[in-house]
This record gives structure tokens, sequence and C-alpha cells, in this order.
């Protein structure tokens, strides 16, 4: 967890609780104390939150505050040991935990967002949606952040394109897991008519997920073989060379509601921007945090197609466009979008809920 790191450089001690498929673990990665705990069981959900709430009383002449990411019913293990131990418990909603679903989910929302003494919004529009939930005083917005380490090119593109067999290519970028709400397939469907403009084009998507199979049908549906390339899961270490062999990011995130799939942030979007690169992304949820529309790139409605290929043409004619949003995006990054900026603004919650407490 980006956030943890950055605040064990920012000086304080960080336990995190985690789950495992095998068994109880504790483990210390870059200064951040992890507890793995073995959750394989038919219960797992409550299983896990039954030994946290465990190891949370355990912890309570070491720890401050309790900060849940995601809301469910770890909110309620989570509060009844804030309650024992006398500790207060802040939460971070991202999208999925809060998005409207049915009648007795909606109810539920309600009762996790009780618990928690402050919340953070990882964007606007999850601040919305939590606003609907829970009394708007204990809310506040802190988007995520990026890791310029993560990001570090190892590799120069020119070398990287011949190793990949790309030479003269125009290269499109997506990465994230492969299913619906990321709407790979929306660009796929895209790419015939955008080739015909630029015929040298080639679609990168890094990421595995339960879509591939579908995915990759769609492709040889198109006979855009040749055009489109899975790479599957790419490292941390190697990430930040295909985001900056790209010439645009594109990731046109769309809401499932059926699933109650969202896109909270969007924190690719950002990655890509922080390598100084235009950024293309769906009209859904919370990615008018990631992405200033027409500054560092576009916002486009998920099923307008005729506007996505119009806005891919554009900015793979035209270089000088793409350098400038690019150049927009990387300030911004730099300015707002640091994991430093999002443990100041955490921290500040953390301190107005302890002097409260006080």
């Amino acid at each position: 967890n980006e956030q943890a790191k950055e605040l064990v450089r920012h000086g304080h001690k960080v336990f995190v609780l985690t789950s495992s498929p095998d068994a109880d673990e504790k483990e210390i990665f870059e200064n951040v104390v992890i507890y793995r705990l073995r959750t394989q069981n038919f219960l797992k959900g409550i299983f896990f939150n039954f030994k946290a709430f465990c190891k949370i009383i355990k912890l309570r002449d070491k720890i401050d505050i309790i900060h849940l990411h995601f809301v469910g019913i770890n909110s309620t293990f989570s509060w009844i040991a804030s309650k024992l131990i006398g500790i207060p418990l802040v939460a971070t909603v991202h999208g999925i935990d809060i998005f409207p679903r049915n009648f007795l989910h909606n109810i539920l929302i309600k009762l996790y967002l009780l618990f928690p003494k402050r919340i953070m919004a990882v964007s606007r529009f999850i601040y919305g949606l939590a606003a609907l939930n829970t009394n708007i005083k204990k809310l506040t917005i802190v988007n995520n952040g990026v890791d310029l380490r993560k990001l570090k090119v190892t590799k120069k593109k020119e070398a990287l394109k011949k190793e990949l067999g790309l030479e003269n290519k125009k290269i499109l970028l997506s990465v994230g897991c492969l299913a619906n709400r990321k709407g790979m397939d929306i660009i796929i469907k895209a790419l015939p008519d955008v080739i015909k403009s630029v015929p040298n084009l080639v679609y990168l998507i890094i990421g595995k997920g339960e879509e591939e199979g579908n995915l990759k049908k769609l492709v040889e549906s198109l006979n855009l073989q040749d055009s489109i390339r899975f790479l599957g899961y790419v490292s941390d270490k190697e990430i930040g060379n295909y985001f900056n062999l790209c010439d645009i990011f594109v990731l046109m995130s769309n809401t499932i509601k059926e699933k109650g799939g969202i896109e909270g942030f969007g924190i690719v979007y950002i990655e890509a921007s922080a390598m100084g690169k235009p950024v293309i992304g769906g009209k859904s949820g919370g990615t008018g945090d990631a992405i200033v529309d027409n500054v560092t790139g576009f916002r486009i409605t998920p099923n307008n197609h005729a506007e996505l290929k119009k806005k891919l043409v554009l900015l793979l004619k035209n270089e000088k466009l793409r350098n400038r949003m690019g150049a927009a995006g990387r300030k911004r990054v730099l300015k707002n979008f640091l994991w430093k900026h999002n443990v100041e603004k955490t921290l500040k919650v953390y301190n107005e809920v302890l002097n409260q407490e006080g």
C-alpha cells in the first residue's frame, strides 16, 4: 500500500492487516508491518474480519487510530474494536463499496458509514455518493496519489520498441484489470475506423482479468490480431517503461450498475499524466478528478463511439497537442497528486479526529 509507505516516510508507525490464502504471517516491507491473516474458509469475509478484530485488540497499546479502506462488514468489526479499546475509527471509501445496488445494500451502506468518525472519499464523485448516505460534516475528499519511483524508466523507448517489434508504430496503452467496467471492448471496437486514418497504430493492453477471453474473441472477430497485443501482467519495476513507450493512454471506464462496478478515481490516469502522456478516459465515476477535459486529455461518454474515434485520431495525428496535454498533466500531478499530498491530507484528518477525541 503506497499510502502506508508514505506514512512511514513521514515518521509514523504503520500496521497493515490483510488476508492471506495460506498461513498467518508477519512481514516487514519498507518499514511497514504487515500482518497477513489466513482466511481460507467458505466464510472467509467473516473469518478475516474476526481475526482482524482480534489483532486490533492486541495492537491497542501500539496504535492511535484505525483506518479502514473500503467499508462493509469490516466496519462493524472495526467499530466494535474501536469502542472496546477507545481508539477512533476513520475510513476511506473508494466507490465499489458504497455504490448503490439494491434496497438492502443501500440500507447497509448507511449503517456502515455511521461507524467511522471521519470518512475520506477518493474523488468528488465518491464524496457525492457518500453524502447521500451520511452526514456531510464527516466527509472530506482525499485523492489517491502517484509514486514516481514506481514509474522509473529503466529502458529507453526505442530499445523497448525494437524489443517488441514496434518500430515506427504509434502506440495506445491501457493498464488495468480486464473487466467490463474498464471499457477495453469499447476501445477495441473503435480501432478499425481509427486504423483507417492511422495505419501504423498498435494497441497494448496490460492486465489480467475475467474478460480476457471475451476481449481476445472480439479482437479475432474484427481481424485486429496484428494491431492489438495482450501483454498480461507487467511488474511495478517495468510499468514505467510502458507508460513512457505509449503516445496516448486510454481507458474507457464506464459504470456497470448491475454489478456495482464504478471507477472511483483512476490512479492509472494520473500515472500516465505523471509520465507526460495525454489521457483519454470514460466520463464515469471519479475520472473527473483524474482527468481535466481538454487540458490533460479528454473525457468521453463511454457509448459515444464516434467521439472516441475522433479524439483518438486527433491526438494521434497532432504531436504538438499530445505534448501540450502531457505536459499539463505532469505539472498537475507534481503539484497535487503525489502520495505525499494524499498523506498530508490524511494526517490532517487523523489530527482533527484525535484532537476531537482529546
